[in-house]
């Protein structure tokens, strides 16, 4: 999934939201950094080292492409719309949409490291959490 479609999607499921795309791609970076520090890191791959909101954001220009591709591939890409849902709910202090959302965020998390353990062998001395 790409950035903007990531946003496209959240913006869909919480229309009329006042949250400017900066936010949303300091959210989409930081949950990228998350995967890539949770999941990816413990692989032994170098596949997601060209992908991802922290790696292809550029801080000189303040910049997330459109199509800058996200770390976690498909079918696991629905995380991004829902991180991004959760993070506005959390905003507006509406916890139970937030914990739903985490919870299919979190779903499609689990998912995905699930996927690297089997695709991926693990660096020396890793020990999964999931």
């Amino acid at each position: 999934m790409t950035a903007g479609k990531a946003i496209e999607t959240a913006d869909a499921l919480r229309p009329n939201n006042s949250f400017d795309r900066e936010l949303k791609i300091l959210w989409l970076r930081q949950s990228d950094a998350a995967l890539r520090r949770a999941v990816v890191s413990r692989s032994n791959t170098t596949d997601f080292d060209d992908v991802g909101a922290d790696v292809l954001y550029d801080p000189e220009q303040e910049l997330l492409r459109q199509d800058a591709q996200l770390l976690a591939p498909e079918p696991y890409d629905d995380y991004y719309p829902h991180y991004l849902c959760a993070q506005m709910d959390a905003a507006l202090g509406e916890t139970e949409r937030y914990a739903n959302e985490m919870q299919l965020a979190n779903t499609a998390q689990q998912g995905f490291a699930v996927w690297c353990r089997q695709h991926y062998l693990p660096k020396m001395a890793t020990k999964w959490r999931y």
